[in-house]
């Protein structure tokens, strides 16, 4: 009957003559070891879960952390000065691409440098250490990486590019001093205008007093000439160093042409006779209007022009220079100076308004960069088309928007040769 029972219960047998106090001292060591396994077997499956889970957040940070160091390593190599870490002993653990191209693709090369530089192994001083270098200026930054215990764990040496800071050093310090020189140029112009002016007035005198057509009316008018040059000399100067202002009035254009013809006659003249080939001079004077502009600053302009044109045509026979002016719709006024010389290479046509940059052995590069500034200063322009054997240059001033007739002149256009 009790075999029975142990089988439909599951019920350990125990061997016959087991006394009962044994039997329940066995079945409770057997339970307590069954409840053991359990907990064993259910602690063993959670110590799995959680190495699973460690492990997951293991590779989470170690992606993360590669991640990282992509990132820094891309930053670092994207920065616009040079990285070197080296390791206590002088080994280099890592440089940037910039460390390559400044100093040297090797790490035998790149030690011997830094050598040379005298900043490995590391001054006392933790001051930036200048060096010119392969035409740049580098600034040389050391600092300690030190671990937790603030020991020395490695080196960081930082290379800055300061060639463009240095440039711009020096370009401020050459402006300086074009300034102080502009400053003084000035100063010395205007002491020289003062007895050009009065060298003008008496020219001025002694031609209304010498009587016409002699000698001495002839030489009077070349000084004139000469004294006007030197005032168109010093002008460029003065306009150079301080933007021309301009002061507008009315005036007769036929009466500013026919003097302006009167004037720069005198310079192919002067050259002719000191055995020079003669160059034609003609000017186009159109039917007389009144315009406003500033007449000084657009005399110094086309006298600048026809003295250019002059320039260019020295020792060719058969030169022309020709001034004309013409009224366009609107009231503007464009004055042309053309002459018939050999052209302007294209290669500088972009640079002929450029200041101090001119083609002619003792030119001063101003002339034409004055005219410009003359032009837009009256809010006009100036355009210059050249082929080889015409050149002509197209000063447009904005006149008289009315364009009122001259009362005391007006007619058809006029050519005065000289």
């Amino acid at each position: 009957m009790g075999s029975d029972t142990g089988k439909r219960t599951g019920a350990v047998q125990f061997p016959t003559g087991t006394g009962v106090k044994d039997v329940n001292a066995l079945s409770e060591a057997f339970e307590f070891f069954r409840e053991a396994s359990d907990k064993l077997v259910n602690t063993y499956q959670g110590l799995e879960e959680r190495i699973s889970e460690l492990s997951r957040v293991i590779r989470e940070k170690d992606q993360a952390l590669d991640s990282q160091g992509q990132f820094l390593d891309a930053l670092l190599k994207s920065l616009s000065t040079g990285v070197l870490v080296l390791t206590p002993g002088g080994r280099i653990l890592w440089t940037n691409p910039l460390v390559g191209e400044w100093v040297g693709s090797s790490e035998e090369e790149t030690l011997a440098v830094l050598s040379r530089w005298g900043v490995w192994p590391p001054p006392q001083s933790d001051a930036p250490v200048p060096v010119h270098w392969k035409e740049r200026s580098l600034i040389v930054t050391h600092s300690v990486v030190r671990d937790r215990e603030k020991r020395p764990a490695g080196h960081v040496l930082i290379l800055t590019d300061r060639t463009r800071v240095r440039e711009m050093e020096e370009e401020v310090s050459r402006d300086r001093r074009l300034k102080e020189m502009g400053e003084m140029v000035a100063t010395i112009a205007h002491e020289l205008r003062n007895p050009l002016g009065s060298l003008e007035i008496f020219a001025s005198l002694a031609e209304r007093e010498a009587p016409a057509g002699s000698r001495l009316a002839e030489w009077v008018g070349y000084m004139r000439v000469q004294v006007s040059r030197l005032d168109r000399l010093i002008g460029n100067l003065l306009y150079y160093t301080r933007p021309p202002e301009t002061v507008p009035a009315p005036f007769s254009l036929a009466d500013f042409l026919m003097r302006a013809q009167a004037d720069f006659a005198r310079i192919p003249d002067m050259r002719s006779q000191a055995g020079a080939p003669r160059v034609a001079w003609k000017v186009s004077v159109p039917e007389d209007r009144v315009i406003e502009a500033d007449e000084g600053l657009l005399y110094h302009a086309l006298f600048n022009l026809a003295v250019n044109a002059f320039q260019v045509l020295e020792g060719c026979s058969g030169g022309e220079v020709h001034l004309e002016a013409s009224l366009v719709p609107g009231g503007d006024v464009v004055f042309c100076v053309r002459d018939n010389g050999s052209g302007i290479p294209e290669s500088m046509r972009d640079r002929i308004f450029n200041p101090f940059f001119s083609t002619k052995p003792k030119g001063t590069g101003l002339g034409l960069s004055i005219v410009h500034n003359i032009a837009e200063a009256h809010g006009g322009s100036l355009n210059v088309s050249s082929r080889p054997g015409e050149t002509e240059f197209r000063l447009r001033i904005p006149g008289d928007p009315c364009g009122k007739e001259s009362q005391n002149r007006s007619g058809e256009s006029v050519e005065v040769s000289g």
